[in-house]
């Protein structure tokens, strides 16, 4: 049996360590998997340290897809580079992303075959979707109370994903905000659940 990979992907301005707690949550349920926490490709430009896939400077609902765009090709090639080094296809392999890492596995699992399922913690997609032509399941995590990234972007892709025939599950964790807590974690535990990674 091949073991399942699963990748982290932080937010803008962070980097692996802001996954480490989720990931060590991740490792206890799955003791068989492999876990790979990847930085975004390119240094933070707001702060002297962390990384981003694209900027964020003077982002706006117009410029917003060309940056997502421009950047697709280096995250598509990150991922398939840890997928080589660990002996794993996007059949085994699951993404789990927070924010921009949630915005660029959306966008990167659009585009191509990467994974089996993607975690999407507080994303959006930049536009909406006007199909979804991969095998994806996509799991929609959002706090409810997200003042950063406001939880109808969620509600908005579990929508559109849904009219395009998608295999899509959302999850609004109450009174929770922009961060990975606890009760954010717990729902990404259960979104593993319920594609068969995670056992209890």
């Amino acid at each position: 049996m091949v073991r399942p990979l699963v990748i982290l992907l932080h937010g803008v301005g962070g980097g692996p360590a802001d996954m480490a707690p989720l990931g060590e949550r991740i490792a206890a349920e799955l003791p068989d998997a492999r876990i790979a926490a990847l930085p975004a490709a390119h240094p933070y430009d707001r702060g002297p340290q962390g990384y981003q896939w694209f900027s964020v400077d003077g982002i706006t609902e117009e410029n917003r897809p060309d940056r997502i765009q421009a950047a697709l090709d280096g995250f598509t090639a990150a991922i398939r580079i840890a997928q080589a080094q660990h002996g794993a296809r996007p059949e085994d392999t699951t993404l789990v992303g927070f924010s921009q890492g949630a915005i660029m596995s959306l966008a990167g699992c659009q585009a191509a075959w990467l994974a089996r399922h993607a975690v999407a913690i507080a994303g959006r997609f930049a536009p909406l979707p006007a199909r979804w032509p991969q095998a994806t399941a996509v799991s929609l995590v959002h706090g409810a109370m997200d003042g950063t990234m406001p939880a109808d972007h969620s509600r908005r892709a579990a929508a559109r994903l849904g009219e395009l025939g998608a295999d899509v599950h959302l999850d609004l964790v109450p009174r929770a905000v922009h961060m990975l807590s606890l009760s954010m974690q717990d729902a990404v535990l259960s979104a593993l659940r319920r594609r068969g990674l995670a056992s209890n």
